[in-house]
């Protein structure tokens, strides 16, 4: 594991550099984030749950950055906890002040007993992890650790990108044998990066129209039975 978390600081040492490729304020980034955000209050505010009782696990939580996003859906900062392999960037995102629970450790050995979350959630963390039976392992702790009824949110890449050897797409097939037995709701979001991050807003709104432009699938796994 000490070899693989010295890969992942690697890469994210590295996109330290490129804040500004990635940063809101291009309107392609805007245009992706709002829809991802928009589906994503959409789905959640569909399941079961009581925003303000669910407890979140958010895998791969890096700077807590996700944190954000479930307060503004009335879960309590309390009840958010972010487990990443990566100490700095946790404590990065600890400098908020927002009372935001943070673990380093590996999500193949989640330092958790079972049945502790309403929802687990990964946004693209699962695609960066390379070694298949890691990838089981992990789903497996995710399984453990989610409660009765609960679900898991998945956010992450369907292709493969030719040109970032850090990242493997993970296709419905891939999913399913992940979570076997558990019921996925799949939609594809988020126009290609690449290609978003070059276009006007009505061309971002013309190109959108178009699954195949789609790189992401936004899931929700379950209920766990």
């Amino acid at each position: 594991m000490g070899n693989e978390r010295d890969r992942v600081d690697r890469v994210f040492q590295a996109r330290q550099t490129l804040a500004e490729k990635y940063c809101l304020d291009n309107p392609g980034n805007r245009f992706n984030f709002d829809i991802l955000c928009a589906r994503l209050a959409a789905g959640f505010h569909t399941l079961p749950l009581d925003p303000v009782q669910a407890r979140i696990l958010d895998l791969g939580a890096g700077e807590l950055f996700w944190g954000d996003r479930f307060a503004a859906m009335a879960v309590p900062p309390q009840h958010y906890f972010g487990v990443d392999l990566l100490l700095w960037r946790l404590q990065q995102g600890r400098k908020s002040g927002r009372g935001y629970q943070a673990v380093a450790a590996s999500a193949a050995d989640l330092p958790f007993p079972d049945a502790s979350f309403d929802l687990v959630s990964q946004f693209t963390m699962m695609t960066s992890v390379l070694d298949d039976a890691v990838k089981s392992r992990i789903a497996a702790e995710t399984i453990r650790v989610l409660k009765p009824n609960g679900y898991i949110l998945w956010y992450d890449f369907r292709y493969s990108n030719p040109g970032n050897r850090n990242a493997r797409g993970i296709d419905r097939k891939e999913m399913a044998r992940l979570f076997p037995g558990l019921p996925i709701r799949f939609e594809t979001v988020t126009l290609v990066p690449p290609l978003a991050r070059k276009l006007p807003l009505p061309l971002l709104k013309f190109f959108y129209r178009f699954p195949i432009l789609r790189t992401h699938y936004l899931a929700w796994i379950g209920p766990k039975g």
